[in-house]
């Protein structure tokens, strides 16, 4: 299996890299990104590429995917809404887009959020622009899914380069053992290890939904570890 990943320096694509470097399964793995990854594999392609709006240069680069790994996203905070609206949907459906004429019945993978808002009609901005998002891949895609975790601990010593989820993740952590005993931590958390194991699933199996809150990400990544 074939597998492109976006925003692999960020927090969620790590995981994406590398629960696919370590699948049996999974032959290659392309990431596409402006600057080059420090992380080194022999499965490992680093494609660079600059404009994130057209994806057709790189073309030749995505022939023969089987599936694409969405993780690249930033915080609505502090962005104009133009800014957001480019970066959340405007490079998600280019880069969809391409990866639909090279392979429409591959399997993509977009990570949302919790909250996310598939209606489009609610007051949150950034609820209405990833559920626009979603709803635009799921309909270019028969096998396109959105995952919308809640709060992702990192798996793989990876840091997030957000400040406020880094203290996030600090304050987090030594309530985790709290939240898995009230039954909470999979209604709340997840990992970049199961996010990663969740999207890999999908490409191999699919889903009888097409969006994942994070108690279903939660279900399947059980599912999937039973089953390896």
């Amino acid at each position: 299996m074939k597998v492109v990943v976006f925003g692999g320096s960020g927090l969620i694509g790590d995981g994406f890299l590398q629960e696919s470097l370590r699948a049996d399964d999974v032959t290659e793995v392309i990431n596409v990104g402006r600057t080059p990854l420090s992380l080194t594999h022999p499965k490992l392609r680093q494609v660079l590429h600059r404009d994130f709006l057209d994806f057709t240069a790189i073309t030749e680069e995505l022939n023969g995917a089987d599936a694409c790994l969405w993780g690249l996203g930033v915080s609505s905070a502090g962005l104009s809404p133009q800014d957001y609206e480019r970066i959340t949907h405007d490079y998600t459906m280019a880069a969809a887009r391409t990866l639909a004429a090279v392979n429409p019945e591959m399997t993509f993978v977009y990570v949302s959020g919790g909250g996310t808002d598939s209606t489009e009609q609610g007051r949150s901005r950034w609820a209405r622009v990833k559920g626009r998002t979603e709803n635009a891949v799921i309909a270019t895609f028969p096998n396109g899914y959105a995952l919308r975790p809640g709060f992702v601990r990192p798996s793989h010593q990876q840091r997030s380069k957000t400040t406020a989820y880094r203290w996030a993740n600090t304050l987090v952590t030594p309530l985790a053992p709290l939240l898995c005993l009230l039954r909470l931590a999979p209604v709340l958390m997840t990992s970049t290890e199961q996010l990663g194991q969740v999207a890999l699933h999908l490409a191999r199996h699919g889903h009888s939904h097409h969006v994942l809150e994070n108690r279903d990400i939660v279900t399947v990544a059980t599912q999937a570890e039973i089953h390896t």
